[in-house]
């Protein structure tokens, strides 16, 4: 399930220096996934509710990042494959209310993370993922006056490796990708 959505562009860049935090900002940080539909389209989804931290630390080639989507809150558009998701064959909301990433390292390029190394929790199953972090930069929040970032993180997996196996291999494919939307504010 692919979470792509358009890159977080900010204009200014502050540079991080050393271990900064930040609390990710819901109405701002939007996972979605895209995955092959009967093998002739695109279905793309998405989570209208997030939440998650980051800490920073490029001089130390440090940090821990680690997001929490509400899986019930995933949306697709069409009503019926919105409650199709949430149900036992896919999501199953009710005994796996939430997915989950925390990174294990974070590796640096010029001083902006570029890809997240960790473990995704999907279905009660947690296997490695690995994030590329694209399009990172800071600028301070015009109202707030205090540092933002944001930046679009993208990986691919395969469902079945989670367990999630309904209509393999051809009403609905194996292969999700994925993308977070992301911006933070820092602490």
């Amino acid at each position: 399930m692919r979470f792509a959505l358009p890159a977080v562009t900010l204009t200014a860049v502050l540079p991080v220096l050393a271990q900064e935090n930040y609390s990710l900002d819901p109405s701002h940080t939007i996972p979605s996934f895209e995955i092959r539909h009967h093998g002739v389209s695109l279905q793309r989804g998405l989570f209208t509710r997030s939440q998650g931290k980051a800490v920073l630390d490029p001089a130390g080639g440090g940090g821990r990042i680690e997001v929490t989507i509400d899986a019930a809150s995933v949306i697709t558009g069409v009503d019926a494959l919105d409650r199709m998701l949430r149900g036992p064959t896919f999501f199953n909301t009710a005994l796996h209310p939430r997915i989950r990433f925390v990174s294990d390292s974070i590796r640096y390029a010029d001083g902006k993370p570029v890809e997240a190394s960790g473990q995704l929790t999907l279905l009660g199953v947690t296997r490695p993922v690995t994030l590329e972090i694209r399009d990172f930069n800071c600028t301070s929040h015009f109202l707030r006056r205090i540092p933002l970032c944001g930046a679009d993180a993208h990986a691919t997996i395969r469902r079945s490796d989670f367990g999630m196996t309904f209509g393999l291999p051809n009403l609905v494919g194996d292969e999700v990708k994925l993308a977070i939307q992301v911006e933070g504010f820092r602490e």
